[in-house]
């Protein structure tokens, strides 16, 4: 009786270590099929972005702006103050990047695609910052259970709920992108095939025309679903797309020079909401959107091939969460711990510390809870009633 019991827990645990191993296995070829097609560069632009954000925020922003910090680094913070340019250029990236990931898929396939990505890093972000908060942010941070609750859906601004964490802000924009991605191309494609390039036509004539007629209501209600004060850098992302699937021609070319005047008017013109922190010049600002630009067209061209190696996806895979906790427990380890160490050393540990948790969620966390989600979400959408 003990040896066929022995026997029947020896074969539970192999079979057990067999579905493990196929359970990686399918995680494995899934990540490969889906980076195939994959920019390595771009994982490298999209991790630099991120940092420069981060650096933006604890050495400038926190002691600059809303009293969030207490560490102040006049001596070195305007060296950092460009930084939250990074944002500009994580637009550029995810107009070509969404654009990429919409070949081929069908409606159904690319909201599950862009739901399982972004989601469950997301809610642990959301949980995590509400968990530092309610335990340590008082009394310059607040969060109640509510507002927890509805930031985890995403469309909380649609009902006038603050952001649990400021950098929030940009995921609401980016949104609004994939609505249009799926309002004005996936659908409509099921009717009549539509080319990218109408569309690239169509956006960049409204963010153009909202420049010089914003207060008339239709381009409010224009900018308030196609956000036309940052849509120039997703057509500039659709166009390196074209430029990266076809080649550059002199109508792309002529294409993206205008959406860079844009994107330069319009980053001017949002110099002043920052001048109440700091003086910030508009050559620096046009020095550092013409070279996302550049960068953008040599990756588009083929010409940076030499770095594309795939070890840089890791360095893309840290950027999402990082971008997400950085923020405000951030600041909140600054001010609980900022008069007992040197602020140098402080903010370098909670850099580290920073890129160690997102390690450890993009690692053990995000590809599983994403795969799983993943699969529930394609049972749902295949199952028959």
């Amino acid at each position: 009786m003990d040896t066929s019991q022995n026997l029947m827990e020896i074969s539970m645990f192999y079979t057990k270590l067999y579905t493990i191993l196929q359970t990686l296995t399918l995680q494995q070829k899934i990540m490969k099929s889906e980076s195939k097609d994959r920019v390595y560069q771009i994982d490298l632009l999209r991790f630099l972005a991120a940092l420069s954000v981060v650096l933006y925020h604890y050495f400038f922003r926190g002691y600059m702006a809303d009293n969030l910090s207490d560490l102040r680094f006049e001596e070195v913070g305007s060296y950092f103050k460009y930084g939250y340019l990074g944002v500009d250029m994580f637009f550029i990236i995810s107009g070509f990047v969404i654009t990429l990931s919409i070949k081929n898929r069908s409606l159904t396939d690319f909201c599950i695609s862009r739901i399982s990505r972004l989601y469950p890093s997301y809610w642990l972000g959301v949980l995590l910052t509400f968990l530092v908060i309610t335990l340590f942010g008082t009394p310059r941070f607040s969060a109640d259970f509510k507002q927890a609750v509805l930031n985890l859906s995403m469309f909380h601004n649609y009902f006038g709920v603050q952001n649990i964490d400021g950098v929030y802000w940009t995921l609401f924009v980016e949104m609004k992108f994939y609505i249009f991605v799926i309002g004005t191309y996936l659908i409509l494609n099921r009717f009549k095939e539509i080319k990218l390039d109408y569309l690239i036509y169509i956006w960049l004539l409204l963010s153009i025309g909202y420049i010089f007629l914003d207060k008339l209501f239709i381009f409010k209600v224009a900018n308030y679903f196609l956000v036309l004060g940052w849509s120039s850098y997703f057509v500039a992302g659709m166009i390196f797309y074209q430029i990266y699937t076809q080649k550059l021609s002199i109508k792309y070319f002529a294409l993206l020079c205008i959406a860079l005047s844009v994107s330069i008017f319009q980053a001017i013109a949002r110099i002043k909401g920052l001048e109440s922190l700091y003086n910030f010049s508009p050559f620096i600002v046009s020095g550092y959107i013409i070279t996302f630009y550049s960068l953008m067209l040599l990756i588009a061209c083929g010409k940076l091939k030499a770095i594309n190696s795939p070890k840089l996806i890791k360095l893309g895979l840290l950027t999402y969460p990082l971008y997400l906790i950085h923020q405000n427990i951030g600041y909140i380890i600054f001010n609980k711990w900022g008069g007992e160490l040197n602020k140098y050393v402080l903010v370098i540990l909670t850099v580290v510390l920073m890129l160690f948790l997102s390690y450890l969620i993009s690692e053990f966390y995000e590809s599983r809870v994403s795969h799983y989600l993943k699969t529930k979400l394609k049972q749902l959408t295949t199952k028959k009633w």
